[in-house]
């Protein structure tokens, strides 16, 4: 029978990944403004700020050994709906014509102790 993983265990390893993503953009001189932000279409994982463009952060993780690079799991669904959550973020928070995109941060982990093997960060992801 296969090894399946709890959604509680899928929320810890994203949460894991989402901690990481954030120190990581950190270091790289972005301000993290908030992480799992809520809008009532969706949640963002991580909205930052570098210079005056806003970042709309989807963060995928996986532990090693998983098929696959975590970035492959964002569909033309998913994608769609993040540019959605921005538009209402924006709109919730009274920003109008910011400067905006969306990246992508893929986290993989080692399976035994949960760090870093690896994160890439692909910027603007999608053309608007």
């Amino acid at each position: 029978m296969p090894n399946r993983r709890s959604a509680s265990g899928n929320r810890a390893v994203g949460n894991l990944g989402e901690g990481h993503a954030a120190r990581f953009l950190r270091a790289r001189g972005y301000e993290i403004i908030g992480r799992n932000v809520k809008t009532y279409l969706g949640e963002i994982d991580i909205v930052a700020r570098k210079q005056k463009i806003l970042i709309f952060a989807e963060v995928k993780t996986r532990r090693e050994g998983n098929f696959g690079p975590p970035h492959n799991l964002i569909t033309r669904k998913k994608k769609r709906k993040l540019v959605q959550c921005a538009f209402v973020y924006c709109d919730m928070q009274g920003i109008d014509g910011a400067l905006w995109q969306i990246d992508v941060i893929s986290v993989e982990l080692y399976r035994a102790s949960g760090s870093v093997k690896k994160i890439e960060h692909f910027e603007n992801v999608i053309e608007e």
